[in-house]
């Protein structure tokens, strides 16, 4: 799932090599640089200067588009979290079977971690939370509640159509726990595709008759 960059702001970046034109930079590209970066070295280990390397642009660039390094981390997580609800509630919407909402929320969720171009956001949104600034944390600590809800109240569909190998609670761990945790192992050209290794989580929670 890819999250659709925000509306430019400040307009894209200008690059200018020695003898090359102008070449513009997205936002977007700055901010999955970024997110990249945060992931591999950690939030606070990370420098403008390093995330204007990883783009190609002098430091004093990056500032025509984000005030900080603190802004760039509170937007990118922000677009995750916004990106989970609004996608899970929009796939879901036309759905009716309990297996298949749960299926689809499944490869849905682990596209967000593993499959997608900005699944580094996602990644920076579970493993820099500590960096994210307090006045941020409620907002974003709503939409998460918000987009557990939903699942919660997906799998508990499947409980009550006795479709579940594992207690609702217990499968909502393994579901998050797996998802969230294929940031760290899934590789693109694996063994495992997103969709394949979704149908094998799905497995792991329903019954063979789902």
């Amino acid at each position: 799932m890819e999250i659709s960059a925000r509306s430019q702001g400040r307009g894209a970046t200008a690059n200018r090599s020695r003898g090359s034109k102008v070449v513009a930079i997205p936002r977007e590209r700055i901010l999955i640089a970024a997110a990249r970066l945060f992931r591999q070295r950690g939030y606070k280990a990370t420098t403008v200067r390093d995330i204007a390397a990883e783009v190609g642009i002098l430091s004093g660039s990056l500032f025509h588009h984000f005030d900080s390094k603190e802004q760039m981390l509170v937007e990118m997580v922000r677009e995750a979290v916004i990106a989970m609800c609004v996608g899970a509630e929009a796939l879901l919407g036309p759905l009716a079977s309990p297996v298949e909402r749960l299926r689809a929320l499944i490869r849905f969720e682990l596209d967000c971690f593993a499959g997608s171009q900005t699944r580094d956001y996602f990644a920076v949104l579970v493993s820099e939370w500590r960096d994210i600034p307090a006045s941020v944390q409620p907002e974003l600590r709503a939409m998460r509640q918000r987009y557990l809800g939903l699942v919660r109240s997906v799998v508990e569909q499947c409980e009550a159509a006795n479709l579940l190998r594992l207690a609702p609670d217990a499968a909502g761990l393994v579901i998050h726990g797996a998802t969230t945790g294929a940031v760290t192992w899934f590789n693109s050209s694996g063994r495992y595709t997103v969709d394949e290794f979704a149908h094998i989580l799905s497995d792991l929670v329903l019954r063979d008759s789902a």
